[in-house]
């Protein structure tokens, strides 16, 4: 019997051993000089983990729609406040090798949540134009974006349906251990209901390019597509002011809501 226990014994500590070894959090990268978690490459971080992080930081960082396929008309212009807010895998190495904090007890945390400054104008009736604008509090990295929109088709009588293409580019700001750009490209299809919700669904994808410039690692570029779906609604108050809401599903989850000041 002491045997059977022994031995018994032995292969659960086998078993959950690895268990444990998985759970234990892995130290952080410290920089003290940093006052929030920056981006900032590990000699630690290997290739594979640069391909995710490259996924994953560069396609939720990319310009979403954030609005229906509506357009504004021609010099309409709509200066609006979103937040977006997406989950990461911080213990993973693709995040926690290429990030450095100012102190080992600082973490990333793995919920993000950034606001944006967003700006649309109409140039015809037709087409919008837009930007978006954001940085993280503290740190070294921000994100730049434009984007163009052309009305295909409008809900009428004759058309249950308003259709809209669109392309994005967006620029990552402030690394210097990296440099990278994502451009995007995706359709959207929208259903007015009661005249001011203006529900809607799309698909799209994200090119993501990246080349590391850091003098801690040496590797590759990647150039990685990033498909996506997207849904949302926006509806409008006073004629002059806009609400909405965007739930992006692709290699991460992303929300994102608004309030715009529209003329």
């Amino acid at each position: 019997m002491k045997k059977i226990s022994g031995i018994i014994t032995a292969v659960a500590l086998l078993l959950v051993a690895p268990v444990k070894a998985r759970a234990a959090d892995p130290p952080l990268h410290v920089d003290p000089s940093l006052k929030e978690c920056s981006v900032q490459f590990a000699p630690t971080l290997t290739q594979d983990a640069f391909e995710r992080f490259v996924r994953e930081f560069g396609s939720v960082s990319a310009f979403k729609q954030g609005a229906p396929p509506t357009t504004l008309g021609q010099w309409g212009v709509s200066i609006g406040i979103e937040m977006i807010s997406f989950t990461v895998d911080d213990k993973s190495a693709a995040w926690n090798d290429t990030f450095a904090h100012p102190d080992a007890g600082h973490e990333l945390g793995s919920r993000q949540t950034f606001p944006k400054l967003k700006l649309r104008i109409g140039v015809t009736d037709n087409i919008d134009v837009g930007a978006f604008y954001t940085r993280a509090k503290d740190a070294n990295y921000g994100w730049l974006g434009l984007d163009g929109k052309y009305r295909l088709l409008t809900q009428s009588e004759n058309m249950p349906v308003t259709f809209a293409l669109r392309g994005a580019y967006t620029k990552t700001r402030y690394v210097s251990d990296m440099d990278m750009h994502a451009f995007t490209a995706d359709v959207s299809v929208e259903r007015r209901v009661w005249q001011i919700l203006r529900p809607y669904m799309g698909l799209g994808s994200d090119v993501v390019f990246a080349r590391e410039t850091s003098d801690a690692v040496d590797l590759s570029s990647e150039s990685l597509i990033v498909p996506h779906l997207f849904a949302g609604f926006e509806t409008t108050f006073w004629r002059h002011v806009s609400l909405g809401a965007e739930f992006t599903l692709g290699t991460l989850q992303s929300v994102q809501v608004q309030v715009a000041a529209v003329f």
